[in-house]
Parts: structure tokens; C-alpha cells; sequence
């Protein structure tokens, strides 16, 4: 499923200002039953730190919708890895990405 235009714009708009530089990358994936799953990939062991932030970003992605026809239902993760950018799994795609060398 492509992502929607709509969900970009929410999703880069809820990230401003909220990306330091622990995330290495942040992918989602959107299905047709309107369930959003946003995954961050860490290059150390998440923190309870960064799991509040993810939960201020998806806070802000739901203040873009007041019916929730959108989005029914949203999953996060916080994982640690060591893989190269390219061989992460970006599920439907890739929303940010560091410069690693």
C-alpha cells in the first residue's frame, strides 16, 4: 500500500524539532484497516526518555484529526541495531534517515 500524501505531511510536521541524534532512522508502515505502526531504530537501547518523545510525536500526528478516520489504531517501537541504514527493514517507507558513513 502506498502511504498517503496526507500522512507524510502529519508525520514530518510531528517530527520538527523532535529528532536528535540517537535515531538513526524512522520507518512506518500503514495498512488498510487504518493502523499505523511507526518504528524508530536507535544505536543504543532505547530509554524511557526516548519512548516519551515518540509518544509527544504520535501525539501530535493524532491532533491532525479530530474523528480519527484516519488513523484507527497506532503502534510504536524503539529498537537498537547495528545494521547498515540499507539492510533495516523500512516497512512501507522510510520517513527519516541520518547520514551515517
Amino acid at each position: 500500500m502506498s502511504l498517503p500524501n496526507w500522512l507524510l505531511l502529519w508525520i514530518q510536521q510531528s517530527l520538527i524539532g523532535e529528532v536528535y541524534p540517537e535515531i538513526r532512522a524512522i520507518v512506518l508502515r500503514y495498512d488498510s484497516d487504518r493502523t499505523l505502526l511507526l518504528r524508530y531504530y536507535f544505536d543504543r537501547d532505547p530509554t524511557e526518555d526516548d519512548l516519551e518523545n515518540i509518544e509527544c510525536v504520535m501525539t501530535n500526528i493524532f491532533a491532525h484529526t479530530s474523528s480519527g478516520d484516519q488513523i484507527k489504531n497506532a503502534e510504536v517501537e524503539a529498537i537498537f541495531s547495528k545494521e547498515k541504514i540499507g539492510n533495516l527493514d523500512c516497512l512501507d517507507g522510510l520517513i527519516y534517515a541520518r547520514k551515517e558513513s
